[in-house]
């Protein structure tokens, strides 16, 4: 169910893996219904709408906006009440959402379940999988095909409380979109700074690539550096002279305060008098 990024990741991962992809079901509207037909074209299945699909396979994978599921679980349940042939699974991809979303066709018989990869996907070639996890949780049959089909495509798995999803799923927020906006605000001092674009990455990536390799391999504090460590408060000031009013002001202020409560950091009440103190930026200039 669905097209999008994630859908056309999964389904063409599954399909590269040899698992036979029957249908790949979108809402009709014209541009879900073309994507849809490109995706279904890739992987060799028919493109369909929740009207006009079979359902008749093992597995039924949602993958469809976590606002969409409950909506789309409760017509397909009204569909499938009709309909002697029925998925024997149902997962959804939702990292955020439990598998109580799929209650309705719980209902009907069918082992319910949630499967979210923690990974990003975007649009182009779907991520490699290996050695990335998959969260499960649901029914007993839903969590043991979910953690079969994970395997398959050279990930791991672990199941996880449904009340704990969310803050799973804020994980994920910060390890990777988040992530991705923190970069872009540097990247834009960068440029503010008057380095050419075409440079500007070949000068991140290193220190970017070391620092995550640090972080994992020693933990946050023992990678932690600058002048945070070293206690200067001189160039914090002046960094946040210099940012004052900036959009990137707010990135580095936030940061420079959980840094200052959670990471070993010299002259720790003026560095955090000195990060609260500034303002607010109310825009960019």
């Amino acid at each position: 169910m669905g097209a999008g990024a994630l859908a056309s990741g999964i389904a063409r991962l599954l399909h590269g893996r040899g698992v036979r992809v029957s249908e790949i079901v979108s809402r009709p509207a014209v541009k879900s219904a073309q994507k849809a037909a490109r995706l279904a074209h890739e992987v060799h299945a028919e493109a369909k709408t929740l009207a006009t699909a079979s359902f008749a396979c093992d597995v039924l994978w949602f993958a469809v906006p976590d606002a969409a599921i409950v909506g789309v679980a409760k017509a397909l349940a009204r569909r499938l009440s009709r309909c002697e042939v029925r998925p024997k699974v149902v997962l959804h991809a939702s990292g955020a959402r439990s598998s109580r979303d799929l209650a309705p066709l719980a209902a009907l018989g069918m082992a319910t379940g949630s499967a979210h990869p923690m990974m990003t996907f975007v649009a182009g070639p779907p991520p490699d999988l290996t050695g990335a996890y998959f969260a499960l949780e649901g029914a007993p049959e839903a969590v043991r095909r979910a953690r079969s089909l994970a395997r398959l495509l050279g990930a791991r798995s672990f199941v996880l409380a449904p009340e704990n999803k969310t803050l799973y799923h804020a994980l994920g927020a910060m390890l990777s979109p988040m992530l991705a906006a923190e970069l872009e605000a540097a990247a834009a001092l960068g440029r503010r700074a008057g380095i050419a674009p075409r440079d500007l990455s070949r000068l991140m990536r290193p220190i970017i690539e070391r620092t995550v390799s640090n972080v994992l391999s020693k933990g946050a504090a023992k990678s932690f550096s600058g002048p945070l460590v070293r206690g200067d408060v001189a160039t914090v000031e002046a960094h946040l002279k210099a940012l004052s009013r900036l959009p990137e002001e707010n990135v580095y202020r936030a940061l420079g305060v959980y840094a200052v409560e959670k990471l070993p950091v010299r002259r720790r009440s003026e560095m955090k008098r000195l990060l609260i103190s500034h303002p607010i930026a109310s825009g960019g200039r």
